[in-house]
């Protein structure tokens, strides 16, 4: 009786144990948070891209309007090399934190910021020269240009300022592998603006040549 009855403890906490490590961690709030975040963000480009489209159908038979000579491809190509290369460096921040790599961390971290940092720059750079020939007040064209191009940009900015805060955070030994979450997260914000920039790639540079 004795050894049936110690049997049956045993086996009791084994299938607790079993049972634990067979139901899923649920998502933190932030997780949650984020993807309505991201699903709002990435339907407000929908939607401007959608207006984009439709004026270009109801207004003119020529897309961009008389007047508005096309955007210049070769900077837009440049920026979308380096934000595409972005992704990497991005990732051996998020997977390395994961690791427990703090220079991981801070290796990709500085490399993701500085080739956002070029890209809002090449941006500053075409925007000097599309106001030459075009501006926001100019007609509907522009004013969506300008829109879709300046919103995406700020997301770059505002993504490049926070990767910063984080590498310093990181070197003061503030952020560390039980704070993987907060650049997982980042990661996905990062990720989802460089696919929102090439679909604006295709949409604003390379659907008016063709």
């Amino acid at each position: 009786m004795s050894t049936a009855s110690g049997e049956r403890v045993q086996k009791i906490p084994t299938r607790a144990r079993a049972m634990a490590r067979e139901i899923p961690t649920p998502r933190r709030p932030g997780w949650w948070g984020l993807v309505l975040v991201l699903v709002a963000d990435v339907s407000s480009f929908a939607s401007l891209i959608a207006a984009y489209y439709y004026v270009e159908f109801v207004t003119s038979h020529t897309w961009p309007p008389s007047g508005d000579p096309l955007p210049h491809l070769t900077k837009a190509t440049i920026m979308t090399c380096l934000l595409a290369a972005s992704l990497v460096p991005m990732a051996l921040a998020d997977i390395g934190l994961k690791k427990g790599s703090r220079f991981r961390l801070v290796l990709g971290g500085l490399l993701t910021a500085l080739l956002g940092g070029g890209f809002v720059y090449v941006e500053y750079l075409e925007f000097l020269d599309e106001l030459k020939t075009s501006w926001p007040q100019k007609d509907a064209y522009g004013s969506l240009f300008y829109t879709l191009t300046g919103f995406h940009l700020l997301h770059i900015a505002l993504g490049v300022l926070a990767l910063l805060m984080m590498v310093a955070a990181a070197l003061l030994g503030r952020m560390g592998r039980r704070h993987h979450i907060v650049v997982r997260l980042f990661a996905l914000f990062w990720y989802s603006s460089v696919v929102i920039w090439v679909i604006l790639y295709g949409v604003l540079y390379w659907s008016v040549r063709i």
